[in-house]
């Protein structure tokens, strides 16, 4: 009974619902049918009000914003997006393949992925897993264990794609999964692991419409659907574990480039004009290191470079990264925007990341508790919003000062996960300008 009550609510959410209720939803029908469907959200969602108002309702339009999404997706015709039938089928056909796996594994991710920003933002992905667990959202589902720990998992994990299309973070990230005990269900299961990988490809591009309707263009799908059909293959030697994590970390040196192209926002512009090509991208790396090697003084080249200045980089995983990256790359200069013919790339970028990648070869070294090998992840926090005007960038590319706010950076072990942090703080290290 509560598998059809919950597939047949699922079904009827829309854009033209959603277009007359966007600002009251917490006031409708189908809020209350929620809640009917999932009680503790009662609770949760009582609390996240009270906490943050405008997280809450924001949190909430995306949430139903991407039941619709996949609704259409599963029409095989979707307007809102801008983009025709021919370029959603293989993501039609992708949501068919899921939908008649299991009918209910992805309306019911979609509903319950952010129910953790409510309480920890910072970890939100984590949190609405255990949120899952703790408060027993999928009992009575008619689910089986298989696909109820499906659905964690993939809620659990839910930023890995985007990240990793992004740039911040390597295909090592999914080593994790692998050390996961509650996993290993899915691990040994070649069906199993085949709609854990397509679910968690579907949801990453579901989660993007769940803000933006038209931020995804056919390029970006050919790039999610590379990624599923890569981590497809490094996951079918599920028999050998070796060979899985030997898979991932030499797909995260070949990525390589591709990460620090993501933060010239590679990742949402290619294809969007003539110019913007993946080559034209991989020129402006090549420029940027070329003029960073002849600054330094560093007798190499480029695939000499990243073997010996960003030999542990594939280990890190950004949080919060791109807020200083991306600006970081145009110099500073507002224009992030706005790429032309003749942008390139700030040497300083590269001079970052030599400094992090230095910093976390001397803590491996010297630091006993720090998990040698392990992922680190490289927190970012307390530099300036995009819309404000600081001196942030100028007093970023002054000499030493980079070297100064990674040295400066704390250092610790998040046992648990089994990893490393580096958090590294800009606070003190700009100013406003007054206008």
């Amino acid at each position: 009974m509560g598998f059809n009550k919950l597939l047949k609510f699922s079904e009827g959410i829309s854009f033209d619902w959603l277009n007359h209720n966007r600002e009251q939803i917490d006031n409708t029908a189908e809020f209350n049918n929620l809640i009917h469907l999932f009680p503790p959200l009662d609770d949760i969602f009582r609390k996240g009000l009270e906490k943050d108002p405008q997280e809450f309702t924001r949190t909430l339009i995306h949430t139903f914003q991407t039941q619709a999404a996949y609704n259409r997706i599963c029409s095989g015709d979707f307007p809102e997006s801008g983009l025709d039938r021919t370029a959603i089928r293989e993501v039609y056909d992708l949501a068919q393949s899921i939908s008649s796996a299991s009918p209910l594994v992805m309306p019911i991710i979609l509903w319950l992925h952010d129910i953790g920003r409510f309480e920890d933002k910072g970890r939100h992905n984590e949190k609405s897993a255990e949120m899952i667990s703790e408060f027993h959202l999928l009992n009575d589902k008619g689910l089986s264990e298989e696909e109820a720990i499906l659905i964690r998992k993939v809620v659990q994990y839910h930023l890995l794609i985007g990240t990793l299309y992004t740039g911040e973070s390597s295909y090592m990230c999914f080593e994790p999964l692998l050390k996961d005990e509650e996993f290993q269900t899915i691990l040994k299961d070649n069906p199993s692991i085949k709609l854990f990988v397509d679910a968690l490809t579907l949801f990453t591009m579901i989660d993007v419409w769940g803000y933006h309707t038209n931020d995804i263009s056919p390029n970006m799908i050919d790039n999610y659907l590379m990624i599923r059909q890569e981590m497809g293959q490094i996951f079918a030697k599920s028999g050998d574990l070796g060979e899985i994590i030997k898979g991932l970390r030499e797909k995260s040196r070949k990525h390589l480039d591709w990460r620090l192209m993501g933060y010239m926002m590679a990742f949402s512009k290619i294809g969007k004009k003539p110019h913007l090509t993946f080559d034209f991208y991989a020129g402006m790396i090549n420029d940027g290191f070329r003029r960073y090697a002849e600054r330094e003084g560093l007798p190499t080249d480029w695939n000499g470079f990243k073997d010996s200045y960003l030999n542990n980089f594939d280990q890190v995983q950004f949080k919060y990264g791109l807020g200083v990256l991306i600006p970081l790359s145009y110099g500073g200069t507002g224009k992030k925007m706005h790429l032309t013919e003749d942008t390139r790339v700030n040497p300083n970028l590269f001079h970052l990341l030599v400094n992090i990648n230095s910093r976390i070869q001397k803590e491996e070294k010297i630091n006993a508790q720090c998990i040698t090998g392990a992922l680190w992840n490289v927190v970012f926090k307390g530099y300036p919003p995009w819309n404000i005007r600081t001196d942030f960038h100028q007093r970023l590319n002054e000499p030493g000062q980079i070297e100064e706010i990674v040295e400066k950076g704390k250092v610790s072990v998040d046992k648990k996960e089994g990893l490393n942090v580096l958090s590294v703080d800009y606070r003190a290290y700009w100013k406003d300008i007054e206008d």
